[in-house]
């Protein structure tokens, strides 16, 4: 007996003296490669509003209940959580470093069970991105002397538990993101804004989606419109628009409009009076030629999914300079495409 608690006092020391010398640190990560241009990972990344779109714990707990705050992306967003301790317990992250196109610096806290620094690190790969999901932490910080030995012996295993979470998030990510639309919106002026309703006397009309047809069509209507002014007095007090109704299995169909001061009790011809679109939109600063703006629509697209957006049933187009005294490479034309918001009816 006495030698058997020898054995089993050398057995102890050995498990206290290796438990001591193993690392308090852990460093884990994943990468993939996703067929999506930097800029569109970067966004999706770089707020918790697609998060639970592809997050490997998300459908692990159906009734957690999960809640953002803070700005809707970069530095300050934040995601909290709150749900099964067997499943994926409580705790919170929030970005706390973002350098577009590049690195994502997440902070996270799992109540009791400690805090970690996460993230991303994206490398552009031509129209594809090579995405580097990292975890690293102190074992050790903020637990007691037995617990801070004992979480050296687990940290040999954190690899295995969270290394599988991380590559199925990858998975679930890539697929996500692959099934968005495809384009590198970067060079694009984009911005968010909130659009103010305008009186307007408009002409709806048809044409085929070739640009000549097109401008055939534009012209006739601004045409009956323009001549009805000038003999109304009527005062233009906006830049045309041209409002897309439909554009479908080759015809086009939109309003060619006027912001106008005031509207005449009655009015002659195919002209109809009525306001402009308002409310949340996307708009994009289009310059070139008209027959080129179907990239700038396809990057607008692209760049409202990426941001976690809902497309509403409207978009149009503010002409900024007139054609007629304005070479191709001099035209400007603002793009718009109206957003969805809750409860909206467009």
């Amino acid at each position: 007996m006495k030698k058997v608690g020898i054995v089993l006092l050398f057995l102890i020391a050995i498990f206290v003296v290796t438990g001591f010398l193993l690392p308090k640190q852990v460093h884990i990560e994943r990468s993939i490669t996703i067929e999506r241009p930097a800029t569109m990972m970067f966004e999706i990344l770089n707020s918790y509003r697609h998060f639970n779109e592809w997050s490997p714990w998300a459908k692990r707990d159906p009734k957690a209940l999960f809640t953002v705050s803070g700005p809707e992306s970069g530095v300050g967003a934040r995601m909290s959580w709150t749900g099964d301790p067997q499943l994926v317990g409580s705790g919170w992250q929030e970005i706390v470093a973002s350098k577009p196109y590049e690195q994502i610096d997440i902070k996270l806290d799992f109540d009791a069970q400690g805090i970690a620094d996460t993230g991303f690190k994206l490398a552009a790969k031509g129209d594809a991105t090579d995405i580097t999901w990292f975890f690293d932490s102190d074992l050790t910080e903020g637990v007691n002397f037995l617990d801070s030995f004992l979480a050296r012996y687990f940290g040999l295993l954190f690899d295995r538990w969270v290394g599988g979470d991380y590559e199925a998030g990858l998975a679930n990510l890539k697929a996500y993101a692959e099934s968005l639309p495809v384009s590198d919106f970067s060079q694009l002026e984009i911005e968010r804004v909130d659009v103010a309703a305008q009186r307007i006397l408009y002409v709806t009309t048809n044409s085929s989606q070739d640009p000549a047809d097109i401008a055939l069509a534009m012209a006739a209507a601004y045409g009956e419109i323009s001549e009805f002014m000038n003999q109304a007095g009527i005062v233009m007090i906006g830049q045309p628009m041209a409002i897309t109704r439909a554009w479908e299995e080759g015809s086009y169909q939109f309003d060619a409009a006027i912001p106008v001061d005031f509207i005449p009790p009655d009015l002659p011809g195919n002209i109809e009076s009525g306001l402009s679109p308002e409310g949340p939109a996307v708009r994009a600063i289009h310059h070139g030629s008209y027959d080129q703006m179907m990239p700038t629509y396809t990057k607008l697209t692209a760049y409202i999914s990426a941001h976690g957006l809902k497309q509403g049933q409207v978009s149009w187009e503010h002409y900024i300079t007139d054609p007629a005294s304005s070479t191709q490479t001099e035209m400007i034309t603002h793009v718009y495409i109206m957003l969805e918001t809750p409860g909206s009816a467009q």
